[in-house]
């Protein structure tokens, strides 16, 4: 599907109302952009809709309710309630950022009128591993005035559209601000011809996906990237508790550990590796439980992890590897080294020996793709070990069953997005 000016769309009709696009949106420019007030207003009656029930029925047809559940569909609805919006726009431009400011620079002799004004136009490129961000990222261009042009993931499902349409239905003003399209990642020229339209890009995705982008990107063109990052979580001995162990377990069977804020790897500060060993055997039954009160994995995302399972055994016949600790529908890897690394996910953390003096250097090896730290440690502890693991370039740190908390006003991946979806002009 494909929504247009506020109008659904067949996806075969991609290609003429492409064409169209270019016209359309520099005569669109040429207006004043919708205030934030009449975002807020709208994204707050969608909300409303959405917590009374009205949706329910209609999620659930799309086939997103075995990873996207009611519950969820609630959280999401949450961060575009109107003190949510209000409360993410004066944290990230500041209580005064609508209007024209004058101002006179000391020494200057001059008197100079300063406005922040949206970027123009941003192309969305959405993953598709957190149901719902796609429509958000465009809200979010939406809160800055930009006119926002989305290309869903495959795994959207339709929910953006719907969501977004209901927007527009509401405040038929922003028709002319969104366009939802469903190209596949290799229509090269459809892609291109969004790039072209864009004053920023924003990316989500992983290397490949933002080198692909750089390719399509125009000379000029802000790159705006919230690539994948990796998490994982640091267990102290006195820190740790069979509580803290099962937050930590139901935080990985709960995202599936395929969010960037997942847990990937859980590191030990301990240089005895029959202490890993001990771990594993300790967290092993936590994570059984967690998984076991968990919805069931698709067919899919179960005959990848049997398959890597199965190749793992495989390799330990004919090589020595990592000791490895089968549960039922899950697994703990010992790790042999002290890396961070992508995990086998769906319930197979990796655990390995980091000592609290080796951690600045070994995630400094990372530093391009940390994101957040789940620290189970003593009170005591907790400060010092924080800001040495932000100083070596972590970006949250939180408890073990909050590593994917989100809120409104959250920063992605270090910095505020509605900073980058704006400019700031001077006449």
């Amino acid at each position: 599907m494909i929504l247009y000016r506020g109008e659904i769309h067949n996806t075969k009709e991609q290609n003429r109302l492409l064409d169209g696009l270019e016209e359309i949106i520099t005569e669109v420019l040429q207006r004043p952009a919708p205030t934030a007030e009449t975002v807020i207003a709208a994204c707050d009656g969608l909300a409303r809709r959405v917590l009374s029930g009205e949706f329910d029925g209609i999620i659930a047809a799309l086939g997103l309710d075995r990873r996207f559940t009611l519950a969820q569909a609630a959280a999401a609805a949450n961060l575009l309630r109107r003190d949510s919006l209000e409360f993410k726009l004066n944290l990230e431009l500041g209580p005064d950022w609508a209007g024209a400011k004058t101002v006179t620079p000391p020494h200057s002799g001059l008197t100079l009128t300063k406005e922040v004004l949206p970027l123009g136009v941003l192309f969305h490129i959405a993953a598709g591993n957190v149901d719902g961000l796609p429509a958000y990222s465009a809200v979010e261009g939406l809160l800055t005035g930009n006119v926002n042009i989305l290309k869903l993931p495959q795994a959207d499902g339709g929910l953006s559209v719907l969501l977004l349409h209901a927007l527009t239905q509401a405040a038929p003003e922003l028709a002319d601000y969104l366009y939802v399209f469903d190209t596949p990642s290799d229509d090269l020229p459809a892609m291109q011809k969004m790039a072209a339209m864009a004053d920023g890009i924003v990316v989500w995705g992983g290397e490949g996906a933002v080198s692909a982008v750089r390719g399509l990107a125009p000379t000029g063109c802000r790159l705006i990237e919230w690539g994948h990052k990796l998490s994982f979580a640091y267990v102290t001995p006195k820190g740790e508790t069979p509580e803290a162990l099962y937050a930590l377990a139901a935080h990985i069977a709960d995202t599936r550990q395929l969010l960037c804020s997942s847990c990937q790897v859980i590191f030990l500060d301990t240089e005895d590796r029959e202490e890993v060993r001990a771990f594993c055997r300790r967290f092993l039954p936590a994570l059984e439980e967690a998984m076991a009160a968990g919805a069931p994995l698709d067919d899919g995302s179960a005959a990848q992890v049997t398959l890597a399972q199965y190749e793992q055994r495989l390799e330990s016949i004919t090589a020595p590897g990592p000791e490895v600790f089968y549960g039922k529908g899950c697994s703990i890897t010992m790790g042999e080294d002290g890396e961070l690394e992508l995990s086998l996910q769906f319930g197979n953390p990796l655990v390995k020996a980091l000592p609290r003096g080796q951690l600045p250097v070994v995630l400094r090896r990372h530093k391009g793709v940390l994101q957040t730290a789940g620290l189970i440690c003593a009170p005591e502890e907790r400060e010092e070990l924080a800001m040495a693991l932000l100083r070596a370039g972590v970006v949250r740190v939180t408890g073990p069953g909050d590593m994917s908390r989100t809120t409104c006003g959250d920063a992605h991946d270090g910095d505020y997005p509605l900073r980058r979806y704006t400019r700031v002009t001077e006449r």
